[in-house]
């Protein structure tokens, strides 16, 4: 089949079209094809935040969910509604936020792993997962204040750098609230804090009790599924 006559008349004029452009246009070209190459080169080796680096693989979460959680139905259900539920949104007004609670060895990391692995295609190695147990990251009392300092910027450097970040937070029931309420104005309503959106990330809490936190009483979750 012949090519159309406007498309081939761009294709015969298209070597001396270059020359008769306009500086701003020829610029405005180049750059494009630098970024694409750039993403040719970077992003087909290392990690990026795009659909092939995070394939949000919803029907995957739920079939690895079915096939390897046993005896949490409610969490079997709930979870893939939700993520489905908040990925399809693309006006979503705030981040997704999950709480898995139940005693320790029932499933709440195994489960956040399974999430990181369909949503991610580095799963708990990709460099938009980030996880943190409170033992460990904020376990000194005496460094609260810089512990909230820290969180808050950590949180706003990586969701600058990739919308679809993910974060973990292991042992809610012994954070001290005050780095708990570093992290609420992350989870609510706003459209931007400081120049950054948050409504694309994802939030995940886990702790044994059923009442985690004052996060719990004073915040709604998209799905609180509870273990054992």
């Amino acid at each position: 089949m012949g090519i159309p006559g406007p498309a081939l008349l761009l294709l015969l004029l298209s070597p001396g079209l270059a020359a008769a452009l306009e500086p701003i246009t020829t610029a405005a070209l180049l750059t494009g094809a630098a970024s694409t190459a750039y993403y040719y080169l970077n992003c087909r080796f290392q990690e990026c935040c795009t659909k092939d680096w995070i394939p949000l693989d919803v029907k995957g979460l739920e079939a690895d969910l079915r096939r390897e959680l046993f005896g949490q139905h409610i969490a079997i259900d709930v979870i893939p509604k939700a993520f489905e539920v908040f990925l399809s949104n693309k006006d979503s007004r705030k981040p997704l936020t999950i709480s898995l609670h139940g005693w320790t060895g029932i499933g709440k990391n195994f489960v956040s792993k399974i999430i990181a692995k369909n949503l991610y295609k580095n799963g708990m190695d990709s460099k938009y997962v980030h996880q943190f147990v409170t033992g460990y990251h904020f376990g000194i009392a005496e460094h609260t204040s810089k512990y909230k300092q820290q969180l808050q910027e950590w949180i706003r450097g990586n969701v600058s750098l990739c919308k679809r970040s993910l974060f973990i937070f292991d042992e809610m029931d012994k954070m001290a609230p005050e780095v708990i309420d570093s992290i609420k104005p992350f989870l609510e309503y706003y459209s931007q804090l400081d120049g950054v959106s948050y409504r694309k990330a994802m939030f995940i809490f886990l702790s044994p009790n059923l009442i985690i936190s004052r996060l719990t009483f004073q915040y709604s979750t998209d799905g609180v599924p509870t273990f054992g």
